[in-house]
């Protein structure tokens, strides 16, 4: 039997008991623990060996940031083992799990040996609390002085007291090692509840009890959160331009995860990095209130204590802090004892959740750390913000705990893709959160069912629904719209027409307007509205999000703020005092009105306009330090670019008509020089979502003639707005014939039908094991709908019988159908069999390629059985894995000609001449039989190629008796047999 104590200054409190009973791992939980009065409690040897063994990973991961005091206490413990190849080891985890499995044989053979280690460990380390009430009650800390005092002198300590040294306390904080203990605990219960309070009143119930009081007006752009849509990625890496890249692999398929599953994988005892990317407006920042809010109200119970940072508050601090400054001058102070809070938050950090949002808005750069000996950098000395986040990212402070990092899909610090990074990113709504979020929208209204109605059937307001911050500018739109007159809604058509109506709605509000026919008078707004357009302007210049206060002109904080177009917050300056800050309540809206400064404001000329405008997806170097902060500004010049913003702009730049025409030109003209066949995927989508928020079908041909009508993109993600965007520009490409090439993009399914409106698509190719049933099953409805279509491709997908026979079904519908590729589909026996009835049932088909599917004898068989009948099929070519079949290009019948009043019988093909290739077909002796039936059946055969296969001699001999049979007017190869 052994006996497990706990310290003193715990075990003799009940409640101390149970507070220490959480922090324990699972063979001590499930003790009797806070029924025992009386310290020690008894568990068996398998116990004991279990609970060791299960925390001795996280020591050796502990100590090997400390490799030479392991050695030092090997040399006074095991005076007689050779330590000296271990010394010469490279790697200092692999030289501590060395030393310390000598320990943990101890354990068996010299119980004493491995008992003083222990006691070694908790005395002269600060582990973390968890490893510390496991190995302090192996090694018996906390028994009687003299138990103690006998132990330790038969194996001197290198401490010359029993005390745990801490570096950041001092000895007179020790004495009382019970109040110390006790002291941490309550205090850290304290300042937990603190923090849970403050959260509460910011983001969760009590924040929206107060929001229902009747003089509470609530923002419009107060949003119900509906869950997001988030996939973890498994193969993220970094791509040489230094961008992450989440969807290169296709064997890393994106995981759809709930919010609770980011921090499921995390490991205790080692800190995790889970980085959560997003475009502007996915809702990133609301998601992390939302964390905060669910923490509060009693969920995520892994964690503790929760700490949140937002860089664009950060970027404020310009002073070196130590950590201690940085949790509580910068987030929350404890209100009492804030040295024993830190110190129980060093001690608990694997129960501690860190969030940084915004890293894209950071002004620094995120270094590594310096050289090895700044590895462990003391938690009150201070370090700049850079250092103290990349420290907290690599485990140097609070190891163990788990940081959560927001961020753009732009640039990333190396630092931030360990292999234990967990790599998600946010995809915004799907269409049924779409539904979702639209009914808590118009929840008090009789609109919510005409709302829905109007999303269902407008593909291009659905399609920009699905990113959260356009949704709800959408909804407040369509709100006033279907108010005022909900006989007959004319929605905007693109994301630009939306922000103009938003603001012209919140204006129209103001002045009680009663119709939609009555014009928005924009004159009196004209100086604040020029104001918050320099403010916005400025901002994205000096790359800021937040304004203090006095950067605010009056009448544009009293104008801004009216409407929810700015937030007010309390901001924590350098010297830790606060004051008032700005901000817009969506990065794209200041964008927004950024884009409006550039085209209004009489400070800006030709040339400064130029400079301002460029696709955001350009290719940096890695000598650039930063890409650009702006992400939508040069969509929202384009958009304002159309004609029809003419009169909005010249309400807003004083009626200079000319001078906001000569603003409009030079945006289209730079648009049509950006028009290259060598841009790659990620320029292209952004190109297409400019021309599109124009409007311009002109501008669309134009840009579609330079690019010589291809479109390729490998890698990249296509939300619906950018598939609306690419259709807009295809559609007004016609009568040009157009490729369309996707290789590893995840989009949307059930937006796939917008496709359809492009009827000018020669050639369309997916490649994506993310193509299964599903996505086969929404593309044969498109297919039939694009007229010109002649090659298909759907290759490395994940077809079984349903997706293949939606397929089948739709390809005799594709009239101009020349070519189909169905490469790699992971497609079985029978599946394959199934596709033979494609070789009479489509008009023009010229080529059927199903290589690298499953091959077998008995496929090929059933393969040379159809041409062999078939009149159409001129080659058969098999070999290994390779299938293609090759076509006249002529149906037996053809319906459509018998339609068109063409008499059918000058049209029916007569039989061609048929290659048969069956190479490395794995053909042996007891195959030849069934062969030679198949090959007697065809009467035009010109060729047969069986080389490569194991006929043998006596297969070959049964083959040659046989041939007088066939009717063959070219050579039969045999050799290789």
């Amino acid at each position: 039997m052994a006996v497990f104590l706990l310290p003193k200054e715990v075990s003799a409190d009940k409640t101390s008991l149970c507070k220490w009973q959480t922090l324990l791992p699972g063979p001590l939980q499930q003790s009797h623990f806070c029924r025992m009065t009386t310290p020690p409690f008894w568990m068996d040897d398998a116990d004991v060996q279990k609970v060791i063994r299960n925390a001795w990973p996280q020591l050796v991961h502990f100590l090997s940031h400390h490799p030479e005091w392991v050695l030092r206490k090997a040399k006074q413990l095991l005076p007689g083992v050779a330590l000296n190849e271990i010394e010469g080891t490279a790697s200092s985890h692999e030289k501590v799990s060395l030393v310390l499995d000598m320990f943990l044989k101890a354990a068996d053979v010299d119980a004493p040996v491995f008992k003083a280690f222990v006691q070694s460990v908790c005395m002269e380390c600060n582990l973390p609390m968890h490893l510390e009430i496991v190995f302090m009650s192996v090694s018996g800390e906390g028994q009687g002085r003299e138990d103690l005092e006998g132990a330790s002198a038969c194996f001197p300590s290198t401490s010359t007291r029993l005390e745990r040294r801490r570096p950041w306390s001092s000895p007179a904080n020790n004495n009382n090692g019970k109040q110390s203990k006790q002291q941490r605990l309550d205090s850290a219960e304290r300042y937990r509840q603190l923090i849970t309070t403050s959260m509460l009143q910011r983001y969760g119930m009590i924040r929206a009890a107060e929001a229902t009081e009747p003089k509470a007006q609530p923002s419009p752009f107060s949003q119900t959160f509906v869950n997001l849509v988030i996939r973890q990625s498994k193969g993220g890496r970094m791509r040489e331009r230094g961008e992450i890249a989440l969807h290169d692999t296709e064997e890393h398929r994106n995981t759809t995860l709930r919010l609770s599953e980011l921090f499921e994988s995390v490991h205790m005892g080692t800190t995790k990095v889970v980085l959560l990317l997003g475009k502007p407006g996915m809702g990133k920042t609301r998601l992390m209130h939302q964390i905060c809010q669910q923490w509060a109200e009693g969920g995520l119970p892994q964690f503790q204590l929760i700490f949140f940072f937002e860089f664009r508050q950060l970027n404020l601090i310009s002073r070196k802090l130590s950590l201690q400054e940085l949790l509580f001058d910068f987030f929350l102070r404890p209100e009492d004892c804030p040295d024993a809070v830190f110190e129980h938050i060093l001690e608990d950090a694997q129960r501690t959740l860190v969030i940084f949002d915004g890293l894209d808005e950071f002004v620094e750069n995120v270094q590594l750390p310096g050289p090895p000996h700044t590895i462990f950098p003391d938690p009150l000395n201070p370090l700049s913000i850079s250092d103290l986040f990349a420290s907290l990212c690599l485990g140097k402070f609070l190891p163990g705990s788990t940081v959560l990092v927001t961020t753009r899909p732009k640039i990333v610090p190396d630092a931030l893709l360990k292999t234990d990074t967990l790599l998600a990113e946010i995809w915004g709504f799907d269409r049924e959160k779409v539904e979702e979020y639209v009914g808590y929208f118009f929840h008090q209204h009789s609109l919510k069912e005409k709302a829905i109605a109007h999303l269902k059937s407008n593909g291009k307001l659905l399609s920009m629904c699905y990113i959260p911050a356009l949704c709800n500018i959408v909804c407040i739109c369509l709100e006033y719209l279907l108010l005022h007159d909900a006989g007959r809604v004319q929605l905007p058509q693109t994301m630009t027409q939306f922000y103009i109506e938003m603001l012209l709605t919140f204006i129209g509000k103001d002045q009680k307007l009663r119709a939609l026919s009555e014009e928005v008078d924009l004159s009196q707004h004209e100086a604040t509205l020029a104001g918050l357009s320099e403010l916005a302007f400025k901002g994205l210049e000096g790359n800021k999000m937040l304004f203090y206060a006095g950067e605010v002109p009056e009448d544009v904080k009293d104008f801004a703020c009216l409407y929810g177009l700015l937030v007010s917050f309390e901001v924590k300056t350098s010297n830790g005092h606060t004051q008032a800050g700005y901000t817009f309540v969506h990065f794209s809206l200041q964008e927004f009105f950024a884009a409006l400064f550039l085209l209004t404001s009489k400070a800006v000329d030709g040339n400064f306009l130029k400079q301002n405008f460029f696709l955001r997806s350009k290719w940096t170097m890695k000598r650039e330090a930063r890409v650009p902060f702006t992400e939508n500004c040069h969509i929202f010049l384009s958009g304002l670019s159309s004609r029809g913003c003419q009169k909005f702009l010249s309400s807003l730049a004083g009626q200079c008509d000319a001078q906001v025409q000569e603003r409009q030109a030079i945006i289209v003209q730079m648009l049509k020089k950006l028009g290259d066949a060598s841009l790659t995927g990620p320029r292209i989508a952004e190109l297409c979502h400019c021309v599109h928020e124009t409007q311009d079908q002109e501008l669309a041909r134009h840009v579609g003639k330079q690019l010589n009508f291809r479109y390729q993109f490998r890698n990249l993600r296509l939300m619906p707005l950018d598939m609306a965007a690419l259709a807009f520009v295809i559609s007004s490409s016609h009568p040009h014939l157009v490729c369309l090439d996707f290789v590893g993009c995840p989009m949307e399914v059930d937006y796939l039908d917008v496709f359809g409106s492009c009827e000018n698509i020669k050639s369309l190719s997916f490649r994506s094991r993310r193509c299964g049933n599903e996505f086969a099953a929404v593309l044969s409805k498109t297919l039939p709908k694009i007229k010109c279509l002649t090659t298909f491709q759907l290759a490395g997908g994940n077809i079984s019988t349903p997706g293949l026979e939606d397929l089948m079904r739709a390809f005799p519908n594709c009239h101009q159908l020349e070519d189909i590729n169905l490469q790699d589909n992971r497609l079985k026996r029978q599946e394959m069999i199934k596709t033979t009835e494609i070789f009479s049932t489509v008009d023009k088909l010229k080529k059927l390629d199903l290589s690298y599917n499953k091959l077998s004898v008995s496929t090929v068989l059933a393969f040379s059985r159809a041409a062999a009948v078939c009149p159409n099929v001129t080659k058969l070519h098999i070999r290994k894995d390779v299938l293609i079949v090759s076509f006249t290009g002529q149906s037996s019948k053809s319906q459509r000609l018998k339609e068109e009043g063409i008499k059918e019988e000058r049209d029916v093909p007569k039989p061609s001449t048929l290659i048969l290739r069956l190479q490395d077909c794995q053909f042996d002796s007891q195959w030849v039989e069934e062969l030679a039936e198949v090959l007697q059946r065809c009467s035009h055969l010109s060729e047969i190629d069986l080389s490569g296969n194991r006929l043998g001699d006596e297969g070959c001999r049964k083959l040659m008796k046989m041939v007088p049979r066939m009717c063959i007017s070219g050579p039969l190869k045999t050799h290789h047999n």
